[in-house]
C-alpha cells in the first residue's frame, strides 16, 4: 500500500492500476518504462529516510522488471540524474551491500509533464572539448582511442565520451561540488561501468605510496609523462593517431600508398 504521507496524491493510472504495475500507458500501445515504474514505487511506498533493497524492487515490480542488479542500478542512475538521492553502501558504510536509502525524492518520473519540465545537467560542448584535449583523446580507464578496436573484439570500435571520476550522487551526499576536474574521458564501454558497484578512484596519498615503490628511473619517467600530460609516445604512435583522424577515403588512400611502397620493395 502507498505510504500515508502520499495518501492525498493519486497513485493509480486512469484505468485504476498502480503506476508501478503498468506495462503500457492506459488505452495505448505506448510502453510504460521501467524507470517510471521504479520512481512511482519508491515515491508512493518509501518515505525519505527509508531503506530498500534490490530484492525488494524485484518483488514489488514483478516479472516484467529486468532482474539483474546491473540493469536495476542503471535505472536508479537515471533517477539520480533527475534529482533523486539514493545512496548505497559505497556512499554510507551504515548500509549493507544490497541496501539503498531514499535520502531525497526527485522528479516524478512517471509523469510526462514533470519529467519534461526538469532540466538535467549535461556538459557543454566546450567542456567536452576541454576534457578530451586534456586527456589526450584517450579513455583514461582503459587507454583506448576513438575508432580503435577493443582487444579480442575486432568488430567493436571505441567511441569516446566524458564521464565522472566520482559519481555526482556521491558528491551530493558528501556536500562536495562537481567541477571540471571530476570529468574525464571514457570510452562507451568504460562509461557503462556500474558506478554503484565500484569504489571511488584512488586518493592522492594512495598514489604517492605506489610512487614510492617505483625505482628512481621509473619515477623520473613518470615525472616526464606527468609534465607532458601524456605517456611518451613514439613518432609511429603519433602518426598512427593522425592517420585515424583522416576520413575513411583518406585512410584507404594512405593504405594503398603504403602497400605500393612495400610492393615495389618486394620487386
Amino acid at each position: 500500500m502507498p505510504e500515508e504521507t502520499n495518501s492525498n496524491e493519486e497513485f493509480r493510472a486512469s484505468d485504476g492500476t498502480p503506476f508501478w504495475e503498468l506495462s503500457r500507458f492506459p488505452g495505448t500501445n505506448r510502453r510504460f518504462g521501467q524507470e517510471r515504474r521504479l520512481a512511482a514505487w519508491l515515491w508512493f511506498n518509501k518515505a525519505v529516510g527509508d531503506i530498500f533493497t534490490m530484492n525488494e524492487l524485484r518483488d514489488a515490480l514483478g516479472p516484467n522488471i529486468v532482474g539483474e542488479s546491473e540493469h536495476l542500478n542503471r535505472r536508479l542512475r537515471k533517477l539520480r540524474a533527475v534529482g533523486w538521492v539514493l545512496p548505497s553502501y559505497k556512499d554510507d558504510d551504515s548500509l549493507k551491500p544490497d541496501e539503498y536509502r531514499v535520502e531525497a525524492k526527485g522528479v516524478r518520473y512517471w509523469l510526462d509533464e514533470d519529467r519534461k519540465a526538469h532540466k538535467s545537467f549535461s556538459p557543454s560542448r566546450r567542456t567536452r572539448r576541454l576534457v578530451l584535449e586534456r586527456d589526450g583523446g584517450r579513455c583514461v580507464v582503459c587507454g583506448i582511442a576513438a575508432k580503435e578496436s577493443y582487444p579480442g573484439e575486432p568488430d567493436k570500435k571505441a567511441k569516446l565520451t566524458i564521464g565522472h571520476r566520482v559519481p555526482q550522487e556521491r558528491l551530493r551526499t558528501r556536500g562536495a561540488a562537481d567541477d571540471l576536474d571530476n570529468w574525464r574521458t571514457e570510452c562507451a564501454w568504460c562509461n557503462e561501468t556500474v558506478r554503484d558497484e565500484i569504489p571511488d578512484p584512488q586518493q592522492y596519498d594512495e598514489v604517492v605510496a605506489q610512487v614510492k615503490r617505483l625505482s628512481r628511473r621509473d619515477r623520473r619517467t613518470l615525472l616526464n609523462w606527468l609534465h607532458r600530460g601524456e605517456r611518451t609516445r613514439s613518432d609511429l604512435d603519433r602518426v598512427y593517431d593522425q592517420s585515424r583522424a583522416l576520413t575513411h577515403n583518406e585512410r584507404e588512400s594512405l593504405i594503398t600508398h603504403l602497400q605500393k611502397q612495400f610492393s615495389s620493395d618486394d620487386n
